[in-house]
Order: C-alpha cells, then sequence, then structure tokens
C-alpha cells in the first residue's frame, strides 16, 4: 500500500451561523437574524499635503464662474456696434485689372459690360453688388 487509509472524521462541532448568514431551507434564501439597515460605503479623501512652518505655503484654490453664452453674445453685440461692424461698406472687386470687365447696371434698367477704369471714372455715384451666383456687378446711381 502506498497511501493512508483516511476516514470521515470530525473533529469540532461546526461553527455557529452568525446574524445575516444565508441558510438554503426548501429551495429559497432565508435570513437568519435581525435585518440590519444597509450601511453607506466608505468614502476617501486625498491625503493633504503636510507644509510646515519654513515652507512656502500654495496658493490658494481660485474659483472663477465664466460668463454665459448669452452675456458673451450680448458683449460681442455691444463691441460690434461701437467699433462700427454693424455700418454698411462699399464692396469692391478684389484686385482687379483696368481692363477687366464687370456687369453695369444703367439708369434705364439695363446691363452693359464696362471695364474697371470706365466704370471708377464714369459710372460714379454707384455701388458694387454681388449677384446670388456670386459675381460682382455695378448699379448706377442718379446724380
Amino acid at each position: 500500500m502506498c497511501c493512508w487509509p483516511f476516514v470521515d472524521v470530525v473533529l469540532e462541532d461546526p461553527p455557529p451561523k452568525k446574524p445575516n448568514e444565508y441558510t438554503l431551507v426548501s429551495d429559497q434564501l432565508n435570513l437568519i437574524g435581525p435585518i440590519q439597515p444597509a450601511q453607506p460605503a466608505p468614502t476617501y479623501q486625498p491625503r493633504l499635503p503636510l507644509y510646515y512652518a519654513g515652507q512656502p505655503q500654495p496658493e490658494p484654490t481660485r474659483i472663477w464662474y465664466g460668463s454665459t453664452k448669452a452675456e458673451v453674445d450680448a458683449q460681442n453685440a455691444a463691441l460690434a456696434h461701437s467699433v462700427g461692424a454693424y455700418k454698411p461698406i462699399e464692396f469692391v472687386p478684389a484686385n482687379p485689372t483696368a481692363s477687366q470687365q464687370f456687369y453695369c447696371r444703367e439708369l434705364d434698367g439695363t446691363y452693359t459690360l464696362r471695364t474697371m477704369t470706365d466704370i471708377e471714372t464714369s459710372c460714379q455715384p454707384g455701388s458694387w453688388h454681388k449677384a446670388q451666383t456670386g459675381f460682382p456687378y455695378f448699379i448706377r446711381k442718379a446724380v
């Protein structure tokens, strides 16, 4: 024989059941002992660093709450009004050559092609506009 024979031997009594332990009785869990209220979970605070008298102290935390979107929009509108952003300005095509041609609406409502030099010298007063398709055109105004 290579192994010692073992026998089921109980040397101690089973431990007593503690309150709030579950035991299986007829396929249901029954609570033995009084029902205790649930305890809140422990919370942990970060440990603050220790500072001694000779050490420089850190700056206290400053909480700053910024402006709301409505306040920022109101500030931007007031600034735009004060610097004249809402005033209409004259639109002129950027860097045209002197011989580049643009449509010009004449005083009688017809459209003609005129050079930039011609528009600047003989078609004033008037104003530049942008068509729905994107090209610029000049509208003459009566003196």
